[in-house]
């Protein structure tokens, strides 16, 4: 499975027992998988980012709990069921824990190490103030910039296993034996990330900052997937595989 960072700016849950408003937000990419402007649309029921760089999308379904990504070269959308990719990724963590520690050194999150967030003061971005983290976790090293005043309009259930997934797609080599531990850590950010720099071994550096922020009614029709695309289900594929 390819390595994903398009969700990599939304790291945080918030506790706040009031859902906020929809959200969009936009952003500019840097890096090999992310680069170019994006838009960030957020709702209760859904995530879409749009990619006109790379002419793929991501949508994240809250209600069904499911991932799409919409390619738009080769018309195909391509599923993944949260419940298929923990089992994907809990077969691929076994794996790795049978390699050569050198091999797992090589790939991103691997090296060992603890997981350790630092607080590294105030940021400003587009306006609004942020607190500035950074997050290790062997060699692979997470900054972000949240402001804890913007809330993610999602339903608090179904954000906190988002983001556990989430997580694991952001690191799908030998750091999904550290997912529990990284999740722990990552909650104790509040609000959502409108700057991120992240550097993997491998895969090297990419990043995001929000140039505008606005808040708002998003029509339904954002979050409609094309109608005359090919359907495929990967993350079936993905856990038939780890099932055997």
């Amino acid at each position: 499975m390819k390595f994903t960072l398009k969700c990599a700016a939304i790291f945080v849950l918030s506790t706040a027992a009031m859902l906020a408003g929809d959200l969009t937000i936009t952003m500019m990419g840097k890096g090999k998988y992310n680069d170019g402007p994006q838009t960030h649309y957020w709702s209760s029921k859904y995530m879409r980012i749009n990619n006109p760089g790379s002419r793929q999308d991501t949508l994240v379904d809250y209600v069904n709990g499911v991932n799409y990504t919409i390619d738009h070269k080769k018309k195909v959308i391509q599923k993944t069921s949260w419940d298929d990719l923990e089992v994907a990724v809990e077969g691929m963590a076994k794996q790795f824990q049978d390699m050569p520690p050198q091999i797992l050194a090589m790939m991103p999150g691997g090296g060992g190490g603890e997981v350790s967030v630092e607080d590294q003061g105030k940021e400003v971005v587009v306006g609004r103030t942020c607190r500035k983290w950074t997050i290790t976790m062997g060699k692979m090293v997470m900054e972000t910039s949240n402001d804890a005043s913007l809330k993610p309009p999602v339903p608090a259930v179904s954000y906190t296993r988002f983001l556990k997934v989430k997580n694991l797609m952001g690191a799908m080599g030998p750091a999904a034996m550290n997912m529990k531990k990284l999740g722990e850590e990552l909650a104790k950010i509040q609000g959502l990330a409108l700057k991120t720099r992240t550097v993997m071994p491998m895969l090297g550096e990419m990043s995001n900052e929000a140039t505008e922020v606005k808040e708002g009614a998003i029509p339904e029709s954002v979050f409609a997937l094309p109608t005359d695309y090919k359907m495929e289900d990967a993350g079936a594929k993905m856990a038939k595989a780890y099932r055997k």
